[in-house]
């Protein structure tokens, strides 16, 4: 019984290497086909992910040189606005001191004027009087 056991274990793994060998021949084309191509697509993949990482990082470059740039610019324009404020606060000030220098010049022709007006009114009745009188 133990040799009809062991014959026939071993006619079943006869049947079974047979049918795995057979399920193999028709599978291990397909799979080795398939297997290429999964790598063929693995490789292809890595590489697109590379050329994309390569874009993604030379665009940050260019997003952060570009911040640079308008940072740089903001503050020349930050600086400029600055001097032209100055400038202006400077303008205003001189224009002040101007009107009201000019306002004092024209009180004292005002001034002067009716000083000289009154003077000659002052003479014209002296000599009013003494003609008269």
């Amino acid at each position: 019984t133990e040799e009809e056991n062991k014959e026939k274990f071993a006619k079943e793994d006869d049947t079974i290497n047979l049918l795995s060998s057979g399920l193999l021949d028709c599978y291990e084309p397909v799979l080795k086909h398939v297997k290429k191509e999964l790598k063929e697509l693995i490789s292809k993949q890595n590489s697109l992910y590379l050329n994309i990482s390569n874009e993604k990082h030379n665009f940050t470059q260019k997003d952060i040189q570009n911040v640079q740039e308008m940072i740089a610019k903001t503050k020349l324009y930050k600086d400029k606005a600055i001097r032209i404020r100055n400038q202006m606060n400077h303008i205003h000030q001189k224009t002040k001191v101007l009107k009201k220098r000019a306002l004092e010049i024209q009180e004292y022709k005002i001034n002067q004027t009716a000083s000289r007006l009154q003077k000659q009114k002052d003479e014209e009745d002296l000599v009013a009087k003494t003609t008269s009188g």
